[in-house]
């Protein structure tokens, strides 16, 4: 069943001792946009976050393929969308994807502000559009760049110098650029680049050409030689002579001496730069270079071409086998952080989550030092996220916020650090890290509007039992202009209906009247309407049937079509409160009236939630009034009629016909309501009530003394739904029934009292349930003529859930019914044994505490006392 699922909640306790609710839940406009969820949509933060680190490890298509999926993700703020713009131009431009580069930036609607000049420059500079390049440069300010930035403006100044034939000051803003690198990935970069700028440069004439070999030959074999060597092979590449430049540079590579490896490397990144990173020729050269290049950065620049170049998954898969045979090799490898970092980062490009995360742990494990750490950590919280382990993912946050600056990420990775907590249901540490992200709003930019955030932090004290928190909290920021009204009335609804929920009615009445008689001012008309309705339902909670025929009426008023509501929500919550309304009726004995609107309903409404509840409710009130079989025709009438077969309230009306059928208590009737909820269990198997189905027939059964087939029908609950979240009642009573078998099996009487004591002493159980089970263990020990035993067991029972204060706190009804009883028999065994002031004691804490058994207490007190007992 969809809607009945707390219904559900509150029945199951009800349900294993074979009560069931006079008056359950019935159905309520609730579901819908105002229902709680988590409003902070953190995935694109860490989406974001992945594809910057994509973009940093040399995989520039990956990076542009999640900033395209993070542009047509709704849940992305406003706000943020131009500067994932921007970074998707970065990704496209590294990728050398330049005409959708272009596209993309024609499109931006953001600021012209530096960082855009800096994009539109790079671009032109690609296209050898140098005046334009030039109009971007002196639009901008390297000052208004991130740190990030400042090296690639230093970089497109050395193009533009480059380009107007001014080498030397090239060479020095190349050198400025690197420089100015936030790190050795960044640096390789710069390198890389200008040496894709010399493939760029204007093409050569013939006679250029002839001249640069000439003093290529004349000084062959020296380092000017090789100097000459890569200029002429990249000439040769300019006028579309690849091939020639290719076999050129091969020759040479072939005879280059030992003890020139460094003119070796740079002959093969030109050979690899030339065939291209997607080439077996150009893939062979990088890989040489990584593996046996002579610098640090020239290796780093060839990891990050082999990276640029594995595109698709079987690329990868190749990338990592040969990072792999690197990382493994007896001899460590001078960018080893770099290698486990790459071979990290492909994997998770391919969303092989095991192998990612080992490779970014065994970075941070066995070089802690590692500049690469924030990019590592990145790595692993990608996994955690990935894969929902939401707990995992908030540790490696709180590291990662721990080596990263002030400032606009930061801030994200805080919000992020609080939905972590709230997706792990940790809701205390969620209120805190939501309290410490509206705090951090104060440092521009913001991440997410205030009132999501005070919205999610009042939903976390809600769903971490701090109602008074939530309450307060949302009393204070209903002053603050940023707390906008949607956001306000959502959480607002939200705190009471789970005031409603917790049973604290009176408190939820309460704060509904007073929003409503406020005003209401600026809650959408929708919210507005459901309020309505939610005050007149707790109203009727309330015991006020009289309040909620006005209210009832009042809601009407407001849905009529002069209102204009919509028409969907008119007709939901119009059949709700005529629901609402002849549920009042009744509960003033207004019979005749409350049937007469319940027909009504079922006409003029016929298939809505409320038609079809209302069968329960007029059945409700039947057996309330001792006419069972009334309510058994009106039961199996609804889920009789073809159109409400597999209504969700079906299962429920089947089930409340075998419980009326129970109240009778004949063997007949027991056996008939065996029967009905078999039927039950064919027609709806999957529906959330047939494990408790299942335990009411094992009780059925109990009843017709058929306790073999009972254990059977536990024991199957047991084995198949071990992790139902109710299954202990299953187990306490198997321990019944072994217990009821006891009498003539010494092996079931041990088992039933293993059992009893293995659930008094289970942390994770109700205190209801352990309490019961005390009691029923020691109850065992006293039917075997175990006094001295039992009156321990009874004892522990007092002293664990009765008079220890945090214990006591949690029980139930239920609960303090056990313990009276334990009481009560540990005062009768102190009686048998002659110990009436002992005896007093236990019967004077029945009625101290108030307990149900208090009647009864103070009687066998009076009698103590008569009889010449020692007062206690």
């Amino acid at each position: 069943m969809k809607l009945p699922v707390r219904l559900l909640l509150t029945l199951s306790i009800a349900l294993a001792g074979g009560r069931l609710a006079a008056q359950p839940a019935g159905p309520s406009p609730l579901a819908g946009p105002v229902s709680p969820a988590v409003l902070v949509p953190g995935s694109w933060i860490v989406a974001e976050g992945r594809a910057n680190a994509a973009l940093q490890a040399g995989f520039p298509a990956t990076a542009a393929g999640i900033y395209r999926d993070l542009l047509h993700d709704m849940d992305v703020p406003a706000d943020s969308r131009p500067r994932l713009t921007l970074a998707l131009v970065t990704a496209q431009l590294d990728a050398g994807e330049l005409a959708d580069a272009e596209k993309i930036l024609s499109s931006y609607d953001g600021p012209r502000n530096a960082a855009y000049q800096l994009r539109a420059g790079l671009l032109a500079a690609n296209a050898r559009r140098i005046l334009p390049a030039k109009a971007a440069l002196a639009a901008g300010r390297i000052d208004e760049l991130p740190a990030t930035d400042r090296g690639w403006w230093y970089f497109l100044q050395a193009q533009v110098a480059d380009a107007d034939g001014d080498t030397v000051a090239a060479n020095n803003l190349y050198e400025q650029a690197g420089r100015a690198a936030v790190s050795e990935l960044q640096r390789a970069r710069f390198l890389l680049g200008q040496e894709q700028n010399r493939l760029r440069a204007n093409q050569t004439s013939e006679a250029q050409l002839t001249a640069l070999r000439g003093n290529m030959e004349r000084f062959q074999g020296t380092r000017t030689g090789y100097t000459y060597v890569r200029t002429y092979a990249a000439a040769l590449a300019a006028l579309g002579r690849a091939g020639e430049a290719q076999a050129l540079l091969q020759r040479q590579l072939a005879v280059v001496p030992a003890t020139e490896r460094d003119a070796a490397d740079q002959l093969g990144l030109m050979l690899g730069l030339i065939a291209g990173e997607r080439s077996v020729a150009g893939r062979q050269a990088f890989k040489q270079l990584l593996s046996d290049g002579q610098k640090p950065e020239t290796q780093r620049l060839a990891l990050q071409l082999l990276a640029r170049g594995a595109n698709n998954p079987a690329e990868r898969e190749q990338l990592r086998r040969d990072l792999s045979e690197l990382i493994g090799a007896p001899t460590q490898h001078p960018i080893i952080e770099d290698l486990l970092l790459a071979r990290a980062q492909a994997a998770l490009a391919d969303k092989a989550y095991a192998p990612a995360e080992e490779d970014a742990r065994a970075l941070l494990e066995r070089y802690p030092g590692t500049p690469l750490k924030a990019a590592a950590l990145g790595v692993r919280l990608a996994v955690a996220w990935d894969v929902k382990r939401y707990r995992a993912a908030a540790d490696v946050i709180a590291q990662l916020r721990g080596v990263i600056a002030p400032g606009r990420e930061r801030n994200e990775l805080g919000v992020l650090l609080a939905e972590a907590f709230f997706r792990a249901e940790d809701y205390k540490n969620a209120a805190a890290a939501y309290e410490a992200a509206l705090a951090a709003m104060h440092e521009p930019p913001a991440v997410v509007p205030a009132g999501v955030l005070i919205f999610q932090l009042v939903l976390s004290d809600i769903r971490a039992d701090q109602l008074d928190v939530a309450a307060k909290q949302l009393d204070e920021a209903a002053a603050n202009p940023a707390f906008d009204a949607v956001n306000r009335w959502q959480a607002e609804w939200n705190l009471v209906k789970e005031l409603q929920v917790r049973g604290q009615a009176p408190a939820a009445y309460a704060r509904v009247n007073r929003l409503l008689a406020g005003g209401a001012q600026g809650v959408p008309e929708e919210l507005r309407i459901r309020l309505m309705w939610l005050r007149a339902k707790l109203s009727f909670d309330n015991g006020q049937p009289d309040v909620t025929l006005r209210q009832a009426d009042e809601l009407l008023g407001a849905l009529s079509p002069a209102a204009q509501p919509d028409a969907a929500l008119r007709t939901n919550v119009t059949s709700m409160a005529q629901l609402l309304k002849a549920q009042a009726l009744l509960a003033l004995n207004r019979d005749k009236e409350g049937f007469a609107l319940l027909e009504q309903l079922r006409t003029e409404f016929r298939g809505t939630a409320a038609a079809q509840y209302s069968y329960l409710v007029q059945a409700g009130y039947l057996t309330q009034g001792g006419d069972m079989a009334a309510a058994q025709r009106v039961l199996i009438s609804f889920v009789d009629t073809a159109e409400y077969k597999q209504s969700e309230y079906a299962p429920l009306a089947l089930y409340e016909a075998a419980l009326n059928l129970e109240r009778q208590g004949l063997d007949r009737q027991l056996a008939e309501a065996y029967n009905l909820l078999d039927r039950l269990i064919k027609n709806y198997p999957a529906d959330e009530l047939v494990f408790y189905v299942l335990l009411k027939q094992g009780d059925l059964l109990r009843k017709l003394n058929d306790f073999p087939a009972a254990r059977q029908i536990y024991e199957s609950l047991i084995n198949n739904q071990g992790q139902h979240p109710d299954i202990l009642l299953a187990q306490l009573a198997l321990a019944d029934s072994l217990f009821a078998q006891g009498a003539n099996s010494l092996a079931n009487y041990e088992s039933a009292a293993a059992l009893f004591e293995r659930l008094r002493d289970l942390p994770s159980a109700p205190v209801d349930l352990r309490a019961e089970a005390g009691f029923k263990w020691g109850y065992a020990l006293a039917k075997r003529a175990q006094p001295a035993k039992a009156q321990t067991v009874f004892w522990s029972v007092v002293d664990a859930f009765l008079l220890d204060a945090t214990q006591a706190a949690q029980l139930g009804a239920k609960g303090r019914y056990w313990i009276s009883r334990a009481l009560l028999e540990l005062g009768q065994i102190h009686e048998d044994a002659g110990r009436l002031d002992e005896a007093q004691r236990a019967y004077q804490l029945i009625v101290d505490y108030k307990l149900s058994g208090t009647v009864q207490a103070q009687a066998k007190l009076a009698r103590s006392r008569t009889t010449g007992g020692t007062k206690p």
